[in-house]
Order: structure tokens, then C-alpha cells, then sequence
């Protein structure tokens, strides 16, 4: 089983109770859970994270967490990124790497020798600012009549329902950039509702 938490892209960040669950049906049907964890180091004021490594009802040697720099210190262009897991996973999962894909090159393999040894305050303050963003967008969209959207408590998305449009979402999207100044990434790569 695959799941992100916080989840991208709503930003929704699975309480204990969830995780319980998940725990439960993973030691239930003895099924592995590979835990999307790239959001976790940016989680909003004010909300609770629980990883599911942390429920003592799931075998830890089924739950393989991914992280990396991509996320909260803007770094995707790296293409890196790390794993935790039970040791015999994590080496079959090399064993695969080695064989669908070239390593991350030498200068992003760099990248991580500086990555969780931030100066002091510097993440609280990234978080500050990506929640500052959050909070302006989230009131301008729930100040807009026929617009719903929920406050996502981590990661970089806000996904507003929009009414009907009567253009088309490409077209609608070149009007936002061109008269608001304002950038929509289609979540087509998410589902094809959100194009």
C-alpha cells in the first residue's frame, strides 16, 4: 500500500486515528506500506503529525517511509531522495534502482550532505512563510462567491473547487496568468477532474 502523508497534493495530514487504521488492516493482511513522507517536514502550526512508523500495532519491517528535499526546500530539479525501511527492502529496492534508472548525479547526491543540518530556526521560518502564502490564498478563495476550498494543514497545494466555467480550464488558467498574475498548475497528474 502507497499513501502520503501529509498528502499531496490536498495538503491533509492523517490524524492518530487514520494511522491507527492503517496499522491495523497493514498488520491484518501483513501488507507493507510505503509512506509518501516528502511534506513532512512541513507541517502547518497548529497540526498534529503522526507517522505510521510510530504505531506500535505495525510490524516495523512493513513500513518503508520516503523522504527527500524536493518538497520544503524546493529542490525537485535534484531528483533525490532517501528511504527507510527494513533492511532487506531497502536493498532489493537498490537492486531496482541500479537496474530501471541511473543513480542521482554526483552534484545532487551533495545536496543531502547539508540537508537536516539547516542553521538554526531556518525551517520554522520556511514554514512561516509557506503558511503565510497559504493562509493570503485560502482567504482570497474563500472571500470568492461559488468558491469552496479546504485549508490544507502541510505541503505546497491549495485546491479550490471552482464553479462551471464557461472557457476552458487551459484557457482559464492563460486568462488567471494574464490579467491576476497568478500561476495554476493543472493537477492533471493527480486526476483528470482537476483538468
Amino acid at each position: 500500500m502507497v499513501f502520503s502523508n501529509p498528502n499531496n497534493p490536498t495538503g491533509v495530514v492523517y490524524g492518530a486515528t487514520e494511522i491507527e487504521a492503517i496499522a491495523r488492516l497493514s498488520t491484518q493482511y501483513d501488507v507493507t506500506v510505503i509512506v509518501d513522507a516528502f511534506y513532512s517536514r512541513q507541517i502547518f502550526a497548529g497540526i498534529a503529525y503522526t507517522h505510521l512508523r510510530a504505531d506500535k500495532a505495525i510490524d516495523p519491517d512493513n513500513v518503508i517511509t520516503i523522504i527527500g528535499p524536493s518538497k520544503t526546500e524546493s529542490l525537485s530539479g535534484y531528483r533525490i531522495g532517501v528511504a527507510f525501511g527494513a533492511p532487506d527492502i531497502i536493498a532489493r529496492m537498490e537492486k531496482l534502482q541500479a537496474i530501471v534508472s541511473l543513480r542521482a548525479a554526483g552534484y545532487s547526491q551533495s545536496v543531502l550532505q547539508t540537508w537536516f543540518s539547516e542553521p538554526e530556526g531556518w525551517l520554522q521560518e520556511r514554514i512561516r512563510r509557506h503558511q503565510t502564502i497559504r493562509d493570503d490564498l485560502h482567504r482570497m478563495f474563500a472571500a470568492t462567491d461559488g468558491v469552496r476550498v479546504r485549508l490544507p494543514g502541510g505541503g505546497s497545494y491549495l485546491s479550490p473547487q471552482l464553479p462551471k466555467l464557461v472557457v476552458a480550464t487551459p484557457v482559464f488558467s492563460r486568462i488567471l496568468r494574464e490579467q491576476a498574475g497568478v500561476t495554476v498548475t493543472p493537477g492533471t497528474e493527480f486526476s483528470p477532474q482537476l483538468c
